[in-house]
């Protein structure tokens, strides 16, 4: 039976609820009661055009399940909650977790693959469904930060967890909603300030001269709020040259007018680390200092049966790449320097009707990059800031993106469609699309097919690194894949499930590779690369069950890859995790806590095990079996907890030659105030 929605200045009532993405209600900036929800809110929210329906508009399609009151600050949903494997980790579960960095946490909250060089944050890539770093996009608040130099830099984000409201893990392709770079999936990690004038202190300490502080402060008046956020991060290192300092400081402002919201935030990161044997283990005593800083503007409007979305954004990204911290080779010339610089510019519409909903949309995007090693010859060199050292190499490419997509719903069944336009100055025009089609086969169940085509450009490194065992490849092309998705999903009660089957076909997949007796990588462009395997994440809310654990988390993934033939090493494509298996609980002993992560990867692949710098040997990667801890005490505002992180001592690696931590203690103090 369908009952009509009623709306108030203060509280929106609806009669019936789907899901529980929460996104639709940003734009009503109350607390929503529900019952009965349609699922036109919660489908294909796209990146530019995440808005909530106009009050005018009379929905139609119902779904029963139990009343749930909802707060309406959240921020709007980025992807689809209903055919997509989406893993979305809020505020309280972000607390919880054992995590110190934002790669640790990602690793624990579902099967997704980080290949860690260094330990605590220094550095890090994300790989999902076998795919490589390269092929995940990293946003933002919806903002696109990927870098265009290397994937390598992605998650250099000038924010710690403290600083996270949300994160949504997008594990998929994105392409057709976001265009360049959302080959394999996507992350899209969230802030927002609250609307308490609260705050916290940390402080932490471990093994090896860790030491972390940081703090972080909300304040403002009703329609203006801030958030500022500072951490500092630094260790001896747990082998010789893995000592890093880390520096971030964060804003975010959010002005609320009528029927309209005005966002700003900005970010400053400042990293230096060793970096022994980070790119190559014959010249382990590497060193790398970098430097982010971004900042985006934006404005959300909606009125009668529309909603406006305009963005603009920057970011700027320096590295120095040392290849021999001290004792240089009597044939090294000198460091490397790199600066690239991001523009753009997003506009959006959505459309809302009785049956469906229309969006459509442009985006502008400049990549710049100056360099000594990377790029053709500058007419003018320019000098390298704070060194005496000039930029002799550059290169730039302009983005022109245009996407179009259209949802319907009919009774039970909810469709969409829609397309993306990708003109480059270098690349040319590419196009990508995509289907999705869900049922509703009961209340709590959903099972769901999409069909999606996705790109990738490659890097500027791709294209123009010059090394003693690299060289890059200016003839690279686009690489492309057609994905094919099945599933379902389920939330009902205390348990939320998702099982996904997939099957990916590339073609003109980008990898370095080399001839077997050579020693010299480089870049191309392989005929096909096909993958297949599933995804399950299964989350159990066990809280006022008189069992003392919260929750209960379990994600799996598998994959399995085939390449089109080839004599070649493989240096990234076929290194993938083929099992991952991660396990997480939280208890509760009135104050006291315990959470505990355990994770289990078996890696594809084999890689050259340096014995000394004229003698390696291939070997393969080795299963491992991993344990993090927190243990604690919550006494009022304040909390003591006790971390491990690999529990077991386990000695492993998660990229060629550079080898993780062993078991690392530390102690950490967290007192949270109001003003």
């Amino acid at each position: 039976m369908r009952k009509k929605m009623f709306f108030s200045n203060m509280v929106k009532r609806f009669t019936k609820w789907s899901h529980k993405g929460y996104g639709v209600f940003e734009s009503f900036k109350t607390v929503v009661t529900i019952g009965v929800l349609p699922f036109s809110y919660c489908l294909l929210a796209m990146p530019m055009a995440t808005f909530a329906q106009p009050d005018s508009v009379a929905i139609t399609k119902n779904v029963d399940i139990e009343e749930v009151v909802v707060n309406a600050r959240k921020k709007a949903s980025t992807y689809s909650e209903l055919t997509r494997v989406v893993r979305v980790v809020n505020r309280d579960e972000l607390g919880q977790r054992k995590a110190t960095a934002l790669g640790e946490l990602l690793e624990q909250v579902a099967a997704i693959d980080i290949r860690q060089r260094g330990a605590n944050g220094v550095q890090a890539d994300i790989n999902f469904r076998g795919g490589s770093f390269d092929q995940v996009m990293v946003l933002l608040n919806g903002i696109n930060i990927t870098d265009p130099q290397t994937g390598h830099h992605n998650l250099n984000i000038p924010i710690n967890i403290d600083a996270v409201d949300r994160i949504e893990i997008l594990q998929g392709p994105g392409a057709r909603e976001y265009g360049v770079g959302a080959f394999a999936g996507a992350i899209n990690i969230i802030t927002k300030p609250d609307s308490n004038s609260s705050g916290q202190l940390s402080f932490f300490a471990g093994q090896h001269g860790l030491a972390k502080v940081s703090g972080s402060q909300n304040f403002g008046t009703k329609k203006l709020r801030s958030f500022v956020a500072t951490s500092f991060d630094r260790s001896d290192g747990y082998i010789e040259n893995t000592d890093f300092k880390n520096l971030n400081i964060y804003l975010h402002t959010s002005y609320t007018l009528d029927k309209a919201e005005l966002n700003f935030f900005a970010g400053y990161q400042d990293k230096g680390f060793g970096a022994n044997s980070f790119y190559t283990p014959k010249y382990p005593n590497q060193y790398e200092a970098t430097k982010t800083i971004l900042g985006s503007v934006s404005l959300d409007k909606s009125w009668k049966n529309y909603a406006l979305k305009t963005a603009g954004y920057y970011r700027k990204h320096t590295d120095r790449f040392e290849l021999f911290r001290s004792n240089p080779a009597v044939w090294y010339t000198g460091h490397n320097y790199h600066a690239t610089d991001i523009y753009g510019a997003k506009l959006s519409v959505s459309r809302f009707y009785r049956w469906g909903k229309t969006d459509a949309g442009l985006e502008l995007r400049r990549e710049e990059i100056l360099s000594n090693k990377l790029g053709t010859p500058l007419t003018d060199s320019v000098k390298v800031w704070g060194e005496d050292v000039y930029y002799k190499k550059g290169d730039s490419r302009n983005h022109l993106m245009a996407f179009a997509s259209q949802s319907f719903f009919f009774d039970q069944f909810s469709f969409s469609f829609g397309g993306q336009f990708n003109h480059s100055n270098k690349f040319g025009d590419i196009w990508t699309w995509g289907a999705d089609l869900s049922y509703d086969l009961y209340q709590h169940a959903r099972p769901f097919v999409s069909v999606n085509r996705s790109f990738r450009l490659p890097t500027f490194t791709d294209l123009y690194y010059q090394g003693p065992t690299n060289i890059g490849n200016p003839n690279l092309k686009a690489e492309f894949a057609t994905t094919y998705e099945s599933g379902i999903k389920m939330d009902r009660n205390r348990l939320m499930a998702e099982v996904a089957l997939f099957y990916r076909q590339g073609s003109d997949i980008i990898d370095w590779v080399k001839p077997a007796n050579e020693t010299v990588w480089t870049t191309i462009n392989y005929t096909e690369l096909n993958s297949w395997g599933t995804n399950i994440n299964l989350s159990l809310n066990t809280k006022n069950l008189n069992i003392y654990t919260d929750r209960i988390t379990l994600s799996y993934a598998f994959t399995e890859s085939e390449k089109g033939k080839s004599e070649l090493d493989s240096y990234y494509v076929l290194d993938y995790l083929r099992h991952c298996l991660t396990l997480s609980s939280q208890h509760t002993f009135k104050n006291l806590f315990l959470n505990w992560t355990i994770r289990y990867q078996d890696r594809n692949g084999e890689y050259l095990k340096y014995i000394d710098t004229n003698t390696s040997i291939p070997i393969a990667y080795s299963n491992v079996f991993l344990m993090d801890v927190r243990a604690g005490y919550v006494f009022k505002k304040v909390n003591i907890y006790f971390d491990v992180n690999n529990l077991f001592d386990n000695h492993y690696v998660d990229i060629a030659n550079v080898n993780q931590p062993g078991r690392w203690f530390g102690l950490g103090i967290n007192y949270r105030f109001d003003l």
